[in-house]
């Protein structure tokens, strides 16, 4: 995925333009990892045959998908992977572009081809590109579930248990900030967003997904993290080194989704859906919140002053429009005063640093809302309440 000339995902760098032999798989049988997204069958694992060992995988991983054209839509597609029998599964993967917002949406289709009833879970993989390891640089922010089974919100599946790139910021977000140190986390996360943040660029991926309450998601977990890098990691009963060579070993991170566990009956299929949407922040600074038309980066402020109010906020959006801040009385029936607007972008972070000559916003509502360029109202972006 592409914005402006930023291309977010990981290509490896040594099988960048080759395409897989025959077997499908490298040298000994080993894993072509070519980067980009995957969607993989879950739970992993090498103990039985309910569990997908992989990967390398050379069907459902790398094996040749056939494409098709949505010749009502040309700014959809459908890939259909091969019949997997040792799952049972065929994918089936439709990709569809928003023209109106910086946005792709991926419907993903497990169909059981086999004779046996499975229970899989469907697993989007994300391969997202780090160059550099400057603590903080990339990381991931997603909501903790207040409620979380977890002690601390999430549970270590790999790597160091005091690894230094996790911890929970002031608004409740898992952070996960890259050090080239291999790792992987898992949330049970309530939430329906997680982003990709790169602080140098401003250059921020959204994923919108869906949780559902009282379901059974693999290891508990509805979102993990793997951070590519030096280290240990304990799997298949055996300690692995993670080599300290960035050509080798080269640096990048994963988002990772999972579906509910579901049943498939012979001959039937289950499906689930999410959505990638890319915005621009201000430079050296995080997302706090997601939704709909794009990220909070600093939540609405205002600060009364001698002669007047500054207001203060720091925003991304996924579409071009028009920012407009509202000021609306609380006790009487007036339309709302437009105090400022601005033109937005997707490629621009939005900083907003405003004041107003004005003492009368006293027992007032301020709003921040998102217009179409038409201007239709599309998303009432903050609000807050001033009380003097």
């Amino acid at each position: 995925m592409e914005m402006d000339g930023y291309e977010f995902f990981f290509v490896h760098p040594l099988l960048a333009g080759k395409e897989p032999g025959s077997t499908r798989l490298g040298e000994n049988g080993s894993w072509l990892n070519f980067g980009g997204e995957k969607i993989w069958p879950a739970p992993q694992g090498w103990n039985s045959p309910d569990e997908w060992p992989g990967p390398p995988d050379p069907v459902l991983d790398s094996g040749e998908y056939t494409t098709e054209i949505n010749n009502e839509n040309e700014n959809a597609l459908k890939q259909i992977s091969p019949f997997d029998p040792y799952t049972g599964l065929q994918i089936i993967k439709e990709v569809s572009v928003d023209k109106s917002r910086l946005e792709v949406k991926v419907l993903v289709t497990f169909k059981n081809k086999g004779n046996e009833v499975k229970n899989w879970s469907i697993w989007p993989v994300l391969q997202l590109k780090t160059l550099e390891e400057t603590a903080g640089q990339y990381h991931v922010v997603c909501p903790v579930n207040p409620a979380s089974r977890f002690s601390n919100g999430y549970k270590i599946m790999h790597g160091l248990v005091n690894n230094p790139q996790y911890k929970i910021d002031n608004h409740g977000n898992l952070r996960v900030d890259y050090q080239y140190l291999v790792g992987k986390i898992g949330l049970d996360t309530n939430s329906k967003w997680a982003a990709f943040v790169d602080t140098k660029t401003g250059k921020v991926l959204v994923l919108m997904f869906q949780h559902e309450k009282d379901k059974t998601y693999p290891e508990n977990t509805s979102f993990q993290v793997w951070t590519a890098g030096r280290g240990m990691v304990y799997s298949r009963n055996v300690v692995r080194e993670h080599l300290n060579d960035k050509m080798l070993n080269p640096p990048y991170l994963e988002m990772e989704l999972l579906s509910p566990l579901m049943k498939i009956q012979p001959g039937k299929e289950f499906q689930y859906e999410y959505r990638m949407l890319a915005c621009t922040i201000p430079k050296n600074q995080t997302v706090k919140s997601a939704c709909e038309f794009g990220v909070v980066v600093t939540p609405l402020t205002i600060n009364q002053q001698e002669k007047g109010v500054v207001i203060q906020a720091r925003y991304g959006v996924f579409s071009e429009g028009i920012l407009k801040i509202h000021k609306t009385k609380v006790s009487e029936n007036e339309p709302p005063l437009c105090l400022y607007e601005t033109k937005v972008s997707p490629l621009e972070g939005i900083t907003i640093e405003l004041f107003i000559d004005d003492n009368s916003l006293t027992e007032c509502f301020v709003s921040v809302g998102l217009y179409d360029l038409d201007n239709h109202l599309t998303e009432e972006i903050d609000k807050i309440k001033i009380q003097i």
